[in-house]
C-alpha cells in the first residue's frame, strides 16, 4: 500500500555523527558536495575547496544546532551553525549541513551558505 501521506522532517538536539570523525576527514580533504547546488552556493561564497575543508575542521560541539531527517527510514543530517571568517576578509555567518558517507570514509555536505 503506497501512502500519500509526506513525511514531516524529524529533529533531534545529539548529533548524529561524530564531530572527531568529520574534523578528521576535513583536514584530509575527505569532503563531498551532495550535489550542483552546495557547489554553486560554495562558488558564491568565494570558497576553494581548502577553505571548506578549514571550516569544517574548525568545528566544534558548540556550533551543533539539531540533526535532521527527511524521510523515515533516510539518513540524519548534523546541522552546525558556525562564524567563519571566509576568504574575503569578511566572517560569515554560515549554515552547515552534513552526514557522514558509506563506512565513515567521506564527509558528505548537503548545505553550505550563509544563514538566512
Amino acid at each position: 500500500m503506497v501512502s500519500n501521506e509526506r513525511f514531516a522532517s524529524a529533529c533531534r538536539d545529539t548529533p548524529s555523527y561524530a564531530l572527531s570523525r568529520v574534523i578528521e576527514l576535513a583536514k584530509t580533504g575527505r569532503v563531498r558536495y551532495a550535489g550542483s547546488r552546495v557547489q554553486r552556493d560554495v562558488e558564491n561564497l568565494a570558497y576553494r575547496p581548502e577553505d571548506v575543508h578549514r571550516c569544517l575542521a574548525s568545528l566544534n560541539a558548540c556550533h551543533f544546532h539539531r540533526s535532521e531527517q527527511y524521510e523515515p527510514s533516510g539518513p540524519w543530517f548534523d546541522v552546525y551553525h558556525v562564524r567563519y571568517a571566509g576568504p574575503a576578509d569578511a566572517v560569515d555567518e554560515l549554515y552547515v549541513k552534513l552526514k557522514l558517507g558509506p563506512n565513515c570514509l567521506v564527509v558528505v555536505l548537503a548545505s553550505f551558505h550563509r544563514e538566512r
